[in-house]
């Protein structure tokens, strides 16, 4: 009984070390797990404090605002204080003055952190999680510095998708948003693989 245990066990184990889509795709998701966040990024911390002598236009931040605020992501508030831009190094400090201050609402704040940008992080809004949707090739897996190594093409889907990155408005000032909630799961993904001792796992991870 013990060697009967002993051999189950042993196939247990090396099933999965297998190439296939359920090892592969068991490997995906645990890294996306971890690095998997669907996320907008805003570029602002909050407060955002804008002028009222500037009007509200169309494109850029003002919509955004206003669509995160007609979600209940964000507030707006009249109040007086000094607005700090690119300029003080040259031309000082303006005096305060009346502004439209956003802040975070509590439903806001269970969405909002700090996500990747071109330059550090910055704020952002994450609105769900990525998920392996389907397999659609994989190479056949080659040995390079002493583990067998694949490269996997994939396409995934959003799971735990916030209500708000439902919104038409929300989705016509985030085009990031529109795209990935309406056409994610048609883009291939391209990642490797690594065989390791607990089985495969993305490259890098």
């Amino acid at each position: 009984m013990v060697l009967i245990s002993c051999l189950f066990c042993l196939l247990g184990c090396n099933s999965t070390r297998k190439p296939n889509n359920t090892n592969f795709t068991r490997a995906i998701d645990q890294y996306l797990e971890k690095h998997g966040q669907t996320c907008t990024s805003l570029g602002h911390e909050f407060p955002i404090d804008i002028p009222r002598s500037r009007p509200k236009g169309d494109y850029g931040l003002d919509p955004q605002l206003a669509a995160l605020q007609a979600a209940g992501l964000v507030s707006e508030a009249d109040t007086t204080a000094v607005v700090h831009g690119m300029l003080d190094a040259v031309r000082g400090t303006t005096p305060p003055q009346p502004i439209r201050r956003y802040q975070l609402t509590t439903e806001g704040q269970t969405y909002f952190r700090e996500v990747p940008a071109a330059f550090g992080k910055t704020g952002g809004f994450c609105y769900g999680q990525k998920s392996v949707d389907s397999v659609v090739n994989w190479s056949e897996p080659v040995t390079a510095d002493g583990r067998s190594r694949s490269e996997l093409t994939y396409t995934y889907k959003i799971m735990n998708l916030a209500d708000w990155a439902e919104r038409s408005d929300i989705q016509q000032s985030f085009p990031d948003i529109r795209a990935a909630v309406t056409g994610v799961s048609k883009v291939n993904q391209t990642i490797g693989l690594q065989l390791t001792n607990d089985g495969w796992e993305v490259v890098g991870q």
